[in-house]
C-alpha cells in the first residue's frame, strides 16, 4: 500500500518533470504542483495512521479522474495516464485488502 503511493509520488516526478513531451510536459513548476498534495499525508502514511490513510485514498482519487481524463483527451500521453490510473487503483484495492484482514 505505502510502495504504491510512493509510487505515485514518484510519477508524478517523472511524468510532469522528466519526461519529455508529448510524453510529459517538462515543466518544474507542473511538477511541484502535482506533487504538493500527495505529501500531506506522508507522515500519517508512514505511522500508518488509519485516517491518514483515508484521505491519501482520497486525494488519489482525485489522481485516478485526472489520469483518466488525461487518458481519454490527450493521446499522445495515454500510456503515462494509465499508468497513474493503476497505481491509483493499486493503492486502493491494497488498502482494502489489508483493511479487511485485520480483526
Amino acid at each position: 500500500m505505502l510502495a504504491a503511493y510512493f509510487a505515485t509520488l514518484v510519477w508524478q516526478i517523472i511524468w510532469h518533470g522528466l519526461l519529455p513531451p508529448p510524453l510529459g510536459a517538462g515543466n518544474a513548476w507542473l511538477t511541484l504542483i502535482a506533487c504538493i498534495p500527495l505529501l500531506i499525508p506522508v507522515t500519517g502514511l508512514v505511522r500508518m495512521n488509519y485516517n491518514s490513510m483515508i484521505w491519501a485514498g482520497l486525494l488519489l482519487l482525485l489522481y485516478f479522474a485526472i489520469g483518466i481524463m488525461e487518458a481519454w483527451s490527450n493521446p499522445p500521453q495515454r500510456l503515462p495516464a494509465l499508468v497513474q490510473v493503476a497505481l491509483a487503483i493499486f493503492y486502493l484495492f491494497a488498502f482494502r485488502k489489508r483493511n479487511q484482514s485485520t480483526p
